[in-house]
């Protein structure tokens, strides 16, 4: 599987549920895309089910309230598992 132009830069995994994959790009701007920008920082993959290259996946990121690593189906229990906490 090609994953951008080259190979992993690393293994993403989630902190909370444990699922991993390979990550082609890190940061804000995915690789083969004109106009888009993230908001965030993400963990991210070229979208190994579209022939475009301009497609990609984004995996997760770091919470930016307990700083995990968390896919994007965990992030909000992870936020909302550490505000229970503090009650």
């Amino acid at each position: 599987m090609d994953l951008t132009e080259g190979s992993a830069l690393g293994v993403f995994s989630c902190q909370l549920c444990e699922v991993s994959s390979p990550y082609s790009f890190y940061g804000q701007k995915p690789p083969n895309t004109r106009a888009i920008v993230l908001l965030e920082e993400c963990f991210g993959i070229k979208d190994p089910f579209s022939p475009e290259r301009e497609k990609f996946l984004i995996l997760g990121s770091k919470c930016s309230l307990c700083s995990k690593t968390v896919c994007v189906g965990t992030v909000r229990r992870s936020c909302d598992s550490q505000s229970e906490a503090k009650l």
